[in-house]
């Protein structure tokens, strides 16, 4: 079996058919999408790609899926050990094609980038056409053939049966595509309980995209935020049966509480330390702004042949080619310096400064340009949705994360159950402000603000 040599997993095996998936132009396009955008400006080791991010969800995803497989014995299909066994195989299949392809329509530097997509678009539109409209949706056919044949071979079942007994059908791109986008959940053809579970796994509380790049992003930028306790994380993973609701949720064991907290903190402080990182914001906008000079109406191409030609090195190339000043200025990384920068959770009070201060800034300062950044982020986009919730109930609802006790099996909120995590869940609102003075000191623009802020805020904002 052909396996990868990854930094962070070791060895990543794939079957010859997976391979096909990897060798194709469409994926093979993953090699030159940037994972972090710009960070590499800043962390010059963030030269990682969604390739390798992509075989490790892979390879992550088939991994946690066998474990909580293992740790509940019977979970598909009760008192029926050949359709577990067969439902099993099956959903694995399933879960790898949709990891390995999950992030095949990015745009250039990724996630930076997708302001300029035309209106109505977003990279999971070119996604949903790369697997149904390229090479790769032919090879994912015939990997769903070949399991569809080795299933009725071992059930000794034909297809049809296969479908009738066990609702086991061949694997299709738009079969992944309608597990992975979860809109049809009310449609005839989106049958099975068990599907919103598997799409859990790629895009949830706990999935494994998370799992991945968190780890991969630490290692790449050299830092030591994004680590968590993955081995533990992983066995202590298992499934949640609500019988009243006929469905399936992941949950974790009590002993993976925290393992979980690790995993919850690493995310928060990658983005307050990484993903926000204050010349990483400024360079994201000079590189938006730069590829927008460059696009026909400012806005990547929709018809998926002309989309799937720009990638970071055709953005770089066109640039040094035919940018103009933004591009010009990403190139030469004429940076503005940061002469203030807000707390991660500012109070009212200094929000309010921060609302007078540019005007008085421009007008004392008459000769330097001066940018404003914002990062409002809700922190539903960081954490679990269950910590913002406020709740005091002890009974876990479908959007917690449920904690199965190991010695009673009572299912308890993860609300309830980690006091660590409470105290993060204020939006994360972080206010810059960045001049450019032509390489003048700016230690007097710091200095002057520095008063102004004493003045509205004399007791540091309380």
């Amino acid at each position: 079996m052909p396996q990868f040599r990854d930094p962070i997993h070791g060895f990543i095996s794939i079957t010859e058919d997976e391979l096909r998936i990897v060798n194709s132009a469409p994926f093979q396009r993953l090699r030159n999408i940037r994972q972090l955008a710009t960070t590499y400006l800043v962390y010059h080791g963030a030269e990682h790609t969604r390739f390798g991010h992509s075989l490790g969800v892979m390879h992550l995803v088939a991994r946690v899926f066998d474990s909580v497989t293992s740790n509940e014995l019977g979970l598909f299909i009760s008192n029926d050990s050949l359709g577990n066994s067969l439902r099993t195989e099956w959903y694995r299949q399933i879960l790898r094609l949709i990891a390995l392809t999950h992030d095949l329509g990015h745009a250039p530097f990724s996630h930076v980038s997708e302001e300029l997509f035309a209106e109505g678009l977003k990279h999971e539109h070119y996604t949903k056409k790369i697997i149904e409209d390229t090479v790769i949706s032919e090879y994912i056919t015939e990997i769903g053939a070949k399991l569809q044949k080795s299933l009725s071979k071992k059930s000794k079942l034909s297809s049809e049966e296969l479908i009738e007994k066990y609702n086991i059908r061949p694997i299709t791109p738009q079969l992944l595509w309608m597990i992975y986008e979860a809109k049809q959940v009310v449609s005839p053809e989106y049958i099975f309980p068990d599907f919103n579970f598997l799409k859990s796994f790629m895009d949830g509380e706990l999935d494994c995209d998370k799992m991945d790049y968190l780890l991969r992003d630490s290692l790449y930028c050299g830092v030591t935020y994004g680590k968590y306790d993955l081995e533990r994380f992983i066995s202590t993973l298992t499934a949640h049966k609500d019988l009243a609701q006929n469905s399936l949720s992941l949950a974790i064991c009590s002993g993976g509480v925290q393992a979980l907290e690790e995993f919850v903190l690493a995310r928060y402080f990658m983005f307050i330390q990484v993903y926000f990182h204050k010349t990483r914001r400024h360079f994201d906008r000079l590189l938006i702004e730069g590829i927008k000079e460059l696009l026909p109406g400012g806005a990547f191409p929709k018809e998926l042949e002309e989309y799937i030609k720009w990638d970071d090195i055709y953005v770089l190339y066109k640039m040094k080619l035919d940018g103009k000043k933004h591009a010009k200025q990403y190139l030469a990384r004429t940076c503005m310096t940061c002469v203030y920068e807000s707390s991660a959770h500012p109070s009212d009070t200094e929000k309010m400064f921060l609302k007078i201060i540019p005007k008085e800034l421009q007008k004392n300062f008459p000769d330097t340009s001066f940018e404003f950044d914002e990062v409002d982020k809700e922190a539903h986009k960081l954490l679990p949705r269950e910590y913002l919730s406020a709740r005091s109930s002890t009974n876990a609802d479908e959007n917690d994360i449920k904690i199965i006790d190991k010695y009673t099996d009572e299912v308890k909120s993860m609300m309830n159950s980690s006091l660590i995590l409470k105290g993060i869940t204020k939006k994360i609102f972080i206010s810059r402000i960045y001049a450019y003075t032509a390489g003048k000191d700016v230690s007097c623009i710091k200095d002057w603000i520095n008063s102004k802020k004493l003045e509205y805020l004399p007791e540091g904002g309380k």
